[in-house]
């Protein structure tokens, strides 16, 4: 589901990403030629091309690889291209801020028509055989996407699948168009059905304990063709449509593969890593189809800036400089001058009158997950110019992380650890990846480091011995480990197997004895059925001065843990009373309380706090800390140089400093006094330009 929220354009900002080249194609635009952050591949009618959304642009390309076309253009997010029968028409997703347009593309004319138009999210379109309506899957959120269709002369959707809490993610016609074949699960796995449209009635096909995905129905009828995936490996598998054992014909590490079968039945376009190969379907050979986008962009702004008569805190631990001259030039800290009066800038740079304001660093927020394209503005206006997303589908990450570095869409810097590597049943099956067995933690944790991951996530259905192969490997690697665990593992598990970070305070299985913890089956931790499990565990039977509590904190401080409590989603507000009985209204108080009382005792016994809010709001959090008893001081410091140190960044971003990135608020009233004044962001500064003005 995308925000819904409506956002301001802001100005673009462009970094240099590997893959990815930039020239100057005139004074009124760039051109930005990309090789890679393919996804939804289509191949069309006659096997000649592929349609395909290249870093939220649907593009054409020869089906042997090559130049490729843009067909679509705007601010939108554009997914899912679907070809007609005849293929004259192109159907796709256009998402913009809150919600999305199911669009048809004249390709011979360039004509278009919104046909459908929601809050939520669409994702797979086909059409069927037939050609006389669309079909497509509307996303409400991981467990709510079900097929629709829309008659393609006008008129009202209408639902075909009524599955509370399960998903379909993909489907295909049969050639008859009267069945189609899809999957469909819930948590910890899903499989293939076919189900009849005039019936609704649906026939299992495959039961396995992974996911099965990206489903294709041959042209023929005689064959399914299918991603399935288990154990952090992706298995490209062909069936027999009538009756038979499914076999694999490719398989390699997870990296969210896609796939669209060719007309003749005979090869399909396997998409992965974000890169697309033609995959015989007899043999299992790939050949690559290489592929250039070229995006035309506006230009950009000088990234040169003098900022004057700034109260500047610089995140070093230095005193506040009362009067301050910051100078950036190529988007840079190029000097920092300290009590003059009066700083000339160089010809043609911007002056920026600080007078009043005080001028602190970027500041991060250590856990937001990027799910959508345009939550992108609303961090910048609140002074976020980074973010680590610590659970993520590695394909739609990547791309939202080029895509941010390029100019094409605006926000901040994106760190991401790709998907949640849990074990089974996943609660996330959207974002995660499963894995059982620790002889296969190494091939998938080097996969992920291949695609871009900047770090990765273990959760919490992990079993230790899978979860420490994991962490093992990523410290071979040189890629830092963040764990949501606590369930299966315990952070004292995990701390012994070497993990860098933990999220939020679910701590029950080092605190609490085991009789007393749900393990997850059965959904035990499913918010809706059991509310005090979202609050992340009973913390007010946890005695605070205790000393398994101490000893643990201990050791997250000697081995330089990483903290990021979410501790502002844990507060009771009074709305929630209506999800709780009287007992548990005590609990959820009593655990707030004990959780920030154990936030200050991380802090005071030296642990490194990293503001993060779980897409929550971020002030919140930071006045969470400060009603917990840190310093407003160390307050600023988990918004800022906290997390650049967590992931080895911190000689690019986190301070003010010579050198390092200019990425820099202006606020109004002093923080330093009351953690609230950071809610008054006046200027938004990221690599030297302007991205928000009040």
């Amino acid at each position: 589901m995308l925000s819904k929220k409506i956002f301001p354009m802001i100005p673009l900002v462009l970094l240099a990403a590997p893959l990815l080249g930039i020239s100057q194609a005139g004074p009124l635009e760039r051109v930005v030629t990309v090789e890679k952050g393919a996804q939804d591949p289509a191949v069309s009618p006659d096997g000649t091309q592929i349609a395909a959304s290249i870093l939220g642009k649907i593009w054409l390309l020869p089906a042997i690889g090559g130049e490729a076309r843009q067909v679509t253009v705007g601010i939108g997010w554009d997914t899912h291209p679907a070809w007609s029968p005849d293929g004259q028409f192109l159907a796709y997703a256009h998402h913009v801020p809150g919600g999305a347009n199911l669009i048809v593309l004249n390709l011979e004319t360039g004509g278009s028509a919104a046909l459908y138009r929601t809050d939520n999210s669409i994702g797979h379109i086909a059409y069927p055989p037939q050609g006389k309506a669309l079909y497509f899957l509307l996303d409400r959120d991981q467990l709510d996407s079900h097929l629709w269709s829309v008659p393609l002369n006008g008129g009202e959707a209408k639902q075909f699948s009524f599955t509370e809490n399960h998903h379909e993610w993909s489907f295909a016609f049969s050639p008859d168009g009267k069945t189609v074949l899809l999957d469909h699960g819930r948590y910890g796995g899903s499989d293939v059905y076919t189900m009849d449209l005039a019936s609704g009635d649906a026939l299992r096909q495959t039961q396995t304990p992974g996911h099965e995905f990206s489903v294709n129905w041959t042209a023929d009828g005689k064959s399914f063709v299918y991603i399935g995936s288990e154990d952090g490996r992706d298995s490209v598998f062909v069936k027999p449509a009538a009756c038979g054992e499914a076999k694999v014909v490719f398989s390699s590490p997870y990296d969210q593969k896609q796939i669209s079968v060719f007309p003749n039945g005979k090869s399909a376009v396997l998409c992965a890593s974000r890169l697309l190969s033609r995959l015989d379907l007899g043999t299992g050979k790939t050949t690559p189809i290489p592929f250039k986008a070229r995006f035309r962009l506006p230009p950009l702004a000088e990234p040169s800036l003098l900022i004057t008569n700034a109260r500047l805190f610089d995140g070093t631990g230095s005193p506040v400089v009362e009067k301050a001259a910051i100078e950036v030039r190529n988007g840079r800290i190029a000097a920092v001058r300290r009590g003059e009066t009066a700083v000339q800038p160089a010809p043609g740079v911007r002056v920026l009158d600080a007078a009043g304001k005080m001028v602190l660093p970027g500041m991060m927020d250590n856990h937001y997950h990027y799910w959508f394209p345009f939550d992108g503005p609303s961090l910048l206006m609140n002074g976020i110019t980074a973010i680590r997303d610590p659970g993520s589908a590695v394909s739609w990450s990547l791309n939202f992380k080029d895509a941010v570095a390029l100019g094409i869409l605006d926000g901040p810097d994106i760190f991401t650890t790709g998907p949640l590597l849990d074990g089974n049943p996943g609660y996330h099956p959207l974002v995660d990846v499963e894995i059982t067995k620790p002889e296969a933690a190494a091939e998938l944790v080097q996969a992920l480091k291949k695609q871009g991951v900047d770090a990765v996530k273990v959760y919490f259905m992990l079993n230790p011995e899978v979860l420490k192969a994991l962490v093992v490997e990523a410290k071979k690697l040189g890629l830092k480990s963040t764990g949501h665990i606590g369930v299966r593992t315990g952070w004292g598990e995990a701390l012994d197997a070497g993990i860098d970070g933990f999220c939020h305070l679910r701590v029950w299985h080092d605190f609490l004895p085991l009789d007393l913890q749900p393990d997850g089956t059965r959904e035990s931790l499913d918010f809706r059925k059991d509310p005090v499990a979202r609050m992340q565990s009973d913390w007010s039977m946890v005695d605070l001065e205790s000393a398994p509590v101490r000893t643990l904190l201990k050791r997250i401080v000697e081995q330089g843990v990483g903290l990021d409590p979410t501790l502002a989603g844990q507060r009771f507000e009074d709305e929630q009373r209506k999800q709780f009985g009287f007992a548990q209204q005590k609990i959820a108080k009593d655990t707030y309380k004990k959780m920030k009382g154990f936030v200050k005792m991380a802090w005071e016994m030296g642990a490194q706090i990293l503001a993060g809010t779980d897409n929550g709001p971020y002030f919140d959090e930071l006045e969470a800390y400060a009603e917990a008893g840190l310093p407003p001081t160390a307050v600023l410091e988990t918004a800022t140089i906290n997390g650049a140190k967590w992931l080895g960044k911190e000689g690019d971003f986190g301070t003010v400093e010579i050198g390092k990135r200019a990425n820099l608020v202006l606020v109004e009233g002093d923080p330093l006094k009351n953690i609230k004044d950071l809610r008054s962001i006046a200027v938004v500064i990221k690599d030297g330009r302007i991205v928000f003005r009040k």
